[in-house]
C-alpha cells in the first residue's frame, strides 16, 4: 500500500494506510524538526460529522470544522479550526501521492460560502446573479454581538442566495453559492 506524505505547520506527517469512509483507524507516522525529531507512530481514529471530523489522538479526540474554498491559483484552501479552542490552520492544500502541490489543476466548481459560527443575517451587499471581483463584500452577519462583513475569496457569479437579512443561521450553514466565471 503506498505511503501520503503531508505537512501541517513544521509537523511532517506520513500515513502508512490512506484514510477512507466516514470512520475508521489508520497509522500515521509524525515528526518536527524541534519537537518530536525521530519520527513517532500514532495510532489516529476518526470520524467524520456534517461540519468536519473528530480525530482520536494518543491524549484525546479533538474535532475540527473543515471548510473548503479556492485560493488565488484557482485550488482548493482549506481553513481547518479546532472546536472549542482558539486553534486555527488556514491555506492547507492536499495532494494525491505522487503528486506535487505545483501540479494541481485550476478547481473549476462552485463554491459554497458558508457560516463560520452562528450569527444572524444583517445586510445581503450580493444578489443572485450578480458578477464579483475577489475581496468583494458579500454579507455582513452578526455573530457574538459583533458585525462581520464576509467577503468573496475569488471572482465569480452568484449562482445562489441561500439567506435573507434576519436570518438566523448555524455553524457550517450556507450562505452563498459563487460559480466560477
Amino acid at each position: 500500500m503506498s505511503q501520503v506524505k503531508g505537512q501541517v505547520g513544521k509537523w511532517e506527517l506520513v500515513w502508512k494506510t490512506v484514510p477512507h469512509g466516514k470512520s475508521g483507524t489508520v497509522q500515521l507516522e509524525a515528526r518536527h524538526p524541534e519537537l518530536q525529531p525521530e519520527p513517532v507512530l500514532l495510532e489516529v481514529h476518526w470520524r467524520q460529522d456534517p461540519y468536519g471530523l473528530w480525530l482520536g489522538l494518543p491524549h484525546g479526540f479533538s474535532g475540527f470544522d473543515i471548510d473548503a474554498q479556492l485560493d488565488d491559483d484557482g485550488r482548493i484552501s482549506y481553513r481547518v479550526v479546532q472546536r472549542n479552542s482558539d486553534r486555527e490552520w488556514t491555506s492547507l492544500h492536499f495532494v494525491r501521492p505522487g503528486e506535487e502541490l505545483s501540479e494541481c489543476v485550476a478547481i473549476k466548481k462552485s463554491l459554497r460560502v458558508r457560516a463560520q459560527m452562528p450569527g444572524k443575517i444583517i445586510r445581503l451587499l450580493a444578489e443572485l446573479g450578480q458578477v464579483i471581483e475577489k475581496d468583494q463584500p458579500l454579507l455582513v452577519m452578526e455573530a457574538m454581538k459583533m458585525e462581520n462583513e464576509i467577503r468573496a475569496l475569488h471572482a465569480g457569479k452568484i449562482s445562489k442566495v441561500a439567506v435573507v437579512e434576519g436570518q438566523a443561521v448555524e455553524t457550517g450553514a450556507d450562505l452563498l453559492v459563487i460559480d466560477p466565471v
